[in-house]
């Protein structure tokens, strides 16, 4: 699954770098990226994440209406064959409601040469907030209404310290709550199919947007994340309360 929160944070620290540049009202960007570890909400789906995704969005007066695509394919998966290719579309309408940003979206999972695997729909309601000094507070609720049937919360603070017009960097931290989420599995081989509700774990994240050149900008990061001990963290052995360090680079152009 496309981790929406994670991408879209991404762009908001990468367009905060450049948004002195932007004047039409149609933007766009394309980017790719690697991470040694796909983790979706705390468990593993496989080694060597290789994505890549385009987003574009347009200030329509009342509202933001953005949409996009993004690919992920991995190895040393759960999955027959031991690959996992995944494509996942989504748009989304957003506003400022005084200090309140908004966004309310519809995300589709499609896993096209994936035996087994079932494409999903979800749709999400996000809320931030800009406290002070660099200081925010967010979270995001995804109710999926399609094949797993149940809902997903994470709640997330960050704190962004610019260092100039092209550096940055965005430390964050997060938990995640689940309640009848079918791919949240609950670790133990003695529930089968069972899901693992309520708390599901938690992380903390830095990340270095660096704009090198006008509108292109390259982000590492770092990310470790601590499962539940109920949640099988790790589909290949269904473990649970399983730790993960995550590392990866993004490289994304706007136009």
């Amino acid at each position: 699954m496309r981790k929406h929160t994670k991408i879209i944070g991404s762009l908001a620290a990468a367009s905060a770098l450049v948004a002195g540049y932007a004047s039409a009202e149609i933007e766009g960007e394309v980017h790719v990226g690697y991470s040694n570890i796909y983790e979706f909400r705390f468990v593993d789906l496989g080694s060597d994440l290789i994505e890549a995704g385009a987003d574009v969005s347009y200030d329509a007066g009342f509202a933001a209406l953005s949409a996009g695509a993004w690919y992920g394919s991995v190895n040393d998966s759960q999955t027959i064959g031991g690959n996992f290719n995944e494509l996942d579309l989504y748009a989304a309408i957003s506003k400022e409601v005084g200090p309140i940003d908004l966004e309310l979206g519809y995300i589709y999972y499609y896993f096209p040469d994936t035996p087994g695997t079932v494409d999903t729909q979800e749709v999400y309601l996000s809320a931030s907030y800009e406290i002070a000094w660099g200081l925010s507070a967010s979270a995001t609720y995804y109710y999926d209404f399609d094949s797993n049937n149940g809902w997903y919360l994470q709640p997330e603070l960050s704190w962004t310290k610019e260092f100039n017009d092209c550096l940055a960097l965005t430390l964050s931290t997060g938990v995640g709550v689940a309640d009848g989420h079918g791919l949240q599995a609950r670790a133990g081989r003695a529930n089968p199919g069972s899901t693992a509700d309520g708390f599901q774990g938690w992380f903390v994240k830095a990340e270095l947007p660096w704009e090198f050149r006008e509108g292109v900008t390259i982000a590492p990061y770092l990310k470790y994340t601590d499962a539940d001990n109920k949640l099988a963290a790790d589909i290949n052995n269904l473990q649970g309360g399983q730790e993960h360090l995550i590392g990866g680079v993004k490289l994304s152009v706007g136009f």
